[in-house]
C-alpha cells in the first residue's frame, strides 16, 4: 500500500496543523495518526491492542489490564479480554482470551504482555494503545 494510495491525502493532514496552537496541533496530530491507523487496519496492515488497567496493587506489585484486539475483521462491541501481571515475577496470566484474538496464536496478549513487562510499576498508563505489523507478528507467534 503506498502512501498516494490513502484515502486521506497527506497534504490535508498538512493542513490540519498549519496555524495551530500547541494544544490544538497535538490534537490535530493524534486524530490524523488515529486515521491513519485506522487505514492501516482495514488494509490489514496493522494489527491494534487496546489497553485499560482496571486493578494497580503496589504491595504486592501487581496489575490487571483489560485488552481489546483491533483487526481488519474484529467488531466494536467484541468484548475485552484480561491480563494479569505479576511484576515481582516478572510474568503475565492471560485470564480472558478477548473476541478476535487468534485463539491459537494469541498475537494481541502477547504483544500487550511484552509492552507492559517492559515497564516499571510507576510507568503503568491507565490506558494504551499499540500498534503493530500483523504478519510480522502473526509469524514470530506461529500463525
Amino acid at each position: 500500500m503506498g502512501v498516494t494510495s490513502l484515502p486521506v491525502p497527506l497534504v490535508q493532514l498538512a493542513v490540519m496543523f498549519e496555524g495551530s496552537t500547541a494544544s490544538g496541533a497535538e490534537r490535530a496530530y493524534k486524530k490524523a495518526l488515529n486515521k491513519l491507523t485506522e487505514h492501516l487496519v482495514d488494509a490489514d496492515v496493522l494489527g491494534v491492542v487496546e489497553l485499560k488497567l482496571t486493578d494497580k496493587n503496589k504491595k504486592i506489585v501487581a496489575a490487571a489490564y483489560e485488552y481489546k484486539a483491533v483487526h481488519r475483521y474484529a467488531n466494536d462491541d467484541d468484548e475485552w479480554g484480561e491480563i494479569r501481571f505479576d511484576f515481582s515475577a516478572g510474568t503475565a496470566q492471560i485470564v480472558k482470551l478477548a473476541d478476535g484474538d487468534f485463539s491459537r496464536t494469541n498475537v494481541f496478549a502477547k504483544i500487550a504482555i511484552r509492552q507492559i513487562l517492559k515497564l516499571s510499576m510507576s510507568e503503568l498508563p491507565k490506558k494504551l494503545t499499540i500498534p503493530f505489523e500483523l504478519e510480522q507478528e502473526k509469524i514470530r507467534y506461529g500463525s
